[in-house]
């Protein structure tokens, strides 16, 4: 894939501000159910516990800081999109949240224990410079996690029943921004590279899967509706025949994961973790 220009990478940041900010209030009873599962794994990684200051970069809702908070830490949430911000407030009034860049972070140096960015890497324009502000925020000694989704061609799951509707389907040449490669942190080595590159040692990189338990076909087409940004936005484009092959595709594709009317559907992620000498 070409390098990104910088205008390149300044429409992928307002793209997936707007779609996020769009999709705020929608987020949490959607994707909210299967990234909250992995809460528990990201403070797990980095040692947070009664004491801890910890930074979520791309909060979302903020479960990771509420969690967090639960433990005894304290917690500061970041997200670029401003409704994503608000919703997070609402739902967690003990930690602070408030708008900012994970490229860019509005911290001083070490100040924070434990970093965690829980499936928003994917999302940011240079994740390299995400992951050398997450190495300046820490103290020495101090513990980064982020996870993101798996490798779609793996196996069954969400993302693979998605990507092979719309690949059958829409017509692919429709604009889009440019974007950074979506599932380059599915490659161990890729992670691992990354994260040693601005100085983090030991890193780590396992993989792990989360079950969406959807009640609806109807559940399965909201997702995509307002938790996706670049699918949407491709599926926007589509004729109203097309969108509606892609989402009977999906539908028929979902009938592998129903189980007594109501659906189990994987999607497989990755967790790295590493540490600031």
């Amino acid at each position: 894939m070409p390098e990104l220009t910088s205008s390149d990478l300044q429409a992928f940041r307002a793209f997936e501000q707007a779609g996020w900010d769009k999709a705020a209030t929608m987020y949490d009873p959607l994707a909210g159910m299967i990234t909250k599962q992995a809460v528990e794994r990201l403070l797990d990684a980095t040692h947070v516990d009664r004491g801890t200051r910890l930074l979520d970069i791309a909060c979302g809702p903020g479960d990771a800081s509420g969690r967090a908070i639960e433990r005894g830490a304290t917690a500061l949430g970041i997200d670029i999109a401003p409704s994503m911000v608000v919703e997070a407030r609402k739902k967690f009034s003990q930690a602070e949240f408030q708008e900012g860049d994970a490229e860019a972070l509005p911290c001083d140096d070490t100040s924070f224990d434990a970093v965690v960015c829980n499936f928003g890497l994917l999302h940011v324009a240079e994740p390299d410079k995400a992951i050398a502000e997450a190495y300046r925020v820490l103290q020495s000694g101090g513990h980064y996690a982020f996870t993101v989704w798996g490798d779609p061609a793996t196996g069954a799951s969400y993302l693979s029943m998605l990507f092979g509707a719309i690949q059958s389907h829409a017509d692919m040449s429709v604009p889009l921004p440019p974007t950074p490669p979506l599932f380059r942190f599915c490659d161990h080595e890729e992670c691992n590279k990354a994260l040693s590159a601005v100085g983090f040692v030991d890193p780590a990189v396992v993989e792990f899967t989360l079950i969406w338990h959807a009640a609806s076909i109807e559940m399965l087409l909201e997702f995509v509706q307002h938790c996706t940004a670049r699918a949407r936005m491709l599926i926007e484009q589509q004729t109203a025949e097309v969108r509606a092959r892609i989402y009977k595709a999906i539908e028929e594709g979902a009938k592998q994961f129903e189980r007594e009317g109501r659906f189990e559907i994987p999607w497989p992620a990755v967790l790295a973790t590493a540490r600031k000498p």
